[in-house]
């Protein structure tokens, strides 16, 4: 018998079930905690967030949102049915790791609040506003959400009072609770793939392991486009399975027929020919779910110049360093031979995996800054004769150390909403972010891609790498019409940081293929790599690093699918400034968001004014 395959449970999932007592229809749920006896549902409107927790208890439970998973600083719902079998809830707010504070007198932020029980659970349902404009109270956001949750077997003494809920029944979860989701019927063609690793004992000897399995693609019957992925995780291995990327090879290059379920380390001792498998198709991260494309979009397989032979990257993350764990998880695609309209294509932006991004230890709030030129993205869109690009998702990634992930849009000097924000990222909880509507990106445009980490509690220097502890600052942006241009990534010129070294001159090294210091004399033909391992880090120093990501020239990467330059190669100057930075809607003060148009508009109608000034 073969291995037993399921996917994840302790994730998001489709709902539409109805409230209870409602005519409310729910579109998301989740279990909050890996025992299962947690259960979430929820649906977003315009403003309103309507949710409804189910727990295996019948006293009292408790969810609210939090900064970082954590008591202080959270908005607490609590509720229970009482003896007499009517509801009783309240709005909390923790200030600190203890009992959290009633806020009701004040404001009561939870309505049409329901509540029953059976034998065996306590459920309950209510609904609140996205955005609260009270200071004891948190807002839901965009990104990702820490949500907290607890219960006790006991209803409390008093209205007001909550039992403390011990050790064990409480915990926190992260989730995106305001991203659209749709559950759209598949196709009556529709085909399915599975590239599943087999059998593959993850190495005790290394908490990082990054499989790179290859697989041939089956003839299809013509082109076919693929509308939709979705993991397949072995039961138990859903915590060590940490993210896959799926990659494109060139035509023929490897060998399909030869090189067919065959595995390697990757970037490790995999064949040459596997490096020319460095196009993304797609990407999932633990935490995320089933992703649907737009039914207008789909990405072509099966076609005459599309890829033969794909490329699985499987990133196990093994911290124990467990020598049980026997893996055969994978991705599931579907295809459909009804072709869509538009053909997807995936962009990488960011910094280029590696050495060149260097993160200093002891940073509360280091944020490292790569650049997608204009030059770059509308040479892209003019080799393929496209006036415009349509984003229809995004998927940021970083590693342990990162905070928050943003993909900004800059057009001129000022800046459209972002294409991708993750205020408060988890590392654990990673999924392709859907648009609402579809962004266009017109030629002239570029892409800032900002990641901040928080290297606090570590004493050295964080470099760019593959392994858990080291860091990347990368997203995918799907969008259409497909372009040739793959990667459109930079990140500063390496003699910044033997500036902020010491260095008081520099030069580039061909032999060393890097800048190495010319002066002081203590630093003379040294890399600030080589320096780095001797450094007493100051705030000064870090401040310097910190400057070098928006003041240093840069080396920018512009190239297609098989590494070919896109757009030349070359360093570039310091990074445009953005003049007028994208404001969000504020709700609380009435205030609409800020377009670079409003401004716009605002500025032409100041110069009309000073015109009838001096008429």
């Amino acid at each position: 018998m073969g291995p037993a395959f399921a996917l994840v449970v302790f994730t998001t999932v489709f709902s539409g079930v109805t409230a209870v007592g409602t005519g409310v229809t729910f579109t998301n749920s989740a279990y909050l905690d890996e025992a299962m006896n947690v259960f979430l549902q929820w649906r977003r409107d315009e403003s309103t967030v309507t949710m409804q927790l189910e727990v295996q208890t019948r006293g009292m439970v408790a969810v609210g949102f939090s900064p970082n998973g954590n008591m202080p600083g959270s908005d607490i719902f609590a509720g229970y049915v009482g003896d007499d079998g009517q509801p009783y809830f309240h709005d909390y707010y923790a200030e600190a790791q203890e009992h959290p504070v009633y806020d009701g007198d004040s404001s009561q932020n939870y309505y049409d609040v329901l509540a029953t029980e059976n034998d065996t659970h306590t459920i309950v349902c209510f609904t609140r506003r996205i955005v609260l404009c009270d200071s004891n109270d948190r807002k839901i956001y965009n990104g990702t959400n820490r949500v907290i949750w607890a219960y006790h077997a006991d209803d409390p003494t008093s209205e007001r009072s909550l039992i403390y809920h011990g050790a064990t029944n409480r915990g926190s979860r992260s989730l995106h609770i305001l991203y659209p989701r749709t559950e759209p019927a598949l196709p009556d063609d529709v085909q399915t793939i599975e590239l599943l690793n087999q059998n593959y004992t993850v190495p005790d000897s290394s908490s990082t392991t990054y499989l790179c399995r290859g697989f041939k693609v089956p003839d299809l019957g013509g082109k076919r486009h693929l509308i939709r992925w979705e993991p397949v995780i072995q039961s138990g291995n859903e915590g060590v399975v940490h993210h896959f990327v799926l990659y494109q090879c060139g035509p023929g290059v490897p060998d399909p027929d030869t090189h067919d379920g065959t595995e390697y380390i990757c970037y490790s001792n995999m064949p040459g020919e596997w490096y020319q498998c460095s196009i993304t198709l797609l990407a999932w991260a633990i935490g995320g779910t089933v992703f649907n494309l737009p039914d207008n979009a789909g990405i072509s397989m099966g076609d005459t110049n599309d890829p033969t032979f794909l490329m699985m990257e499987t990133h196990y993350d093994n911290p124990d360093l467990r020598n049980d764990i026997v893996d055969s998880s994978g991705l599931r695609l579907y295809l459909t031979s009804t072709l869509r309209t538009n053909e997807v294509g995936v962009l990488q932006v960011g910094v280029e995996v590696g050495q060149s991004q260097k993160i200093p230890p002891g940073s509360a709030s280091h944020t490292t800054v790569a650049h997608c030129y204009s030059e770059c993205l509308q040479q892209g869109m003019e080799d393929v004769s496209a006036t415009s690009l349509n984003v229809l998702a995004a998927f940021g990634h970083a590693h342990l150390a990162g905070r928050s992930v943003s993909v900004r849009h800059v057009r001129g000097a000022n800046e459209r909403q972002e294409l991708f924000k993750d205020e408060f990222y988890d590392f654990n909880y990673q999924e392709t972010v859907p648009m609402e509507q579809a962004t266009q990106i017109l030629p002239g445009d570029s892409i800032l891609m900002e990641c901040t980490y928080d290297t606090t509690d570590r004493s050295d220097v964080t470099y760019g790498g593959l392994a858990t502890q080291n860091e990347m600052c990368i997203a995918w942006l799907l969008y259409y019409p497909k372009m040739e241009l793959s990667r459109c990534e930079s990140w500063p010129m390496s003699y910044w940081y033997l500036y902020s070294l010491g260095a008081t001159a520099t030069v580039f090294s061909d032999t060393r293929a890097d800048f190495i210091a010319t002066a002081p004399d203590n630093l003379v033909n040294l890399t600030a790599d080589e320096i780095i391992p001797h450094v007493t880090w100051t705030d000064e120093i870090r401040a310097a690093f910190q400057q070098g990501e928006t003041q240093a020239q840069r080396f920018e990467q512009c190239v297609d699918k098989n590494n070919n330059v896109v757009h030349g190669n070359r360093t570039r100057p310091v990074p445009p400034v953005i003049e007028f930075p994208w404001v969000a809607a504020d709700e609380c003060s009435g205030v609409d968001a800020v377009t670079a148009d409003t401004i716009a508009n605002v500025l032409l109608l100041a110069v009309g004014y000073v015109i009838i000034a001096f008429v």
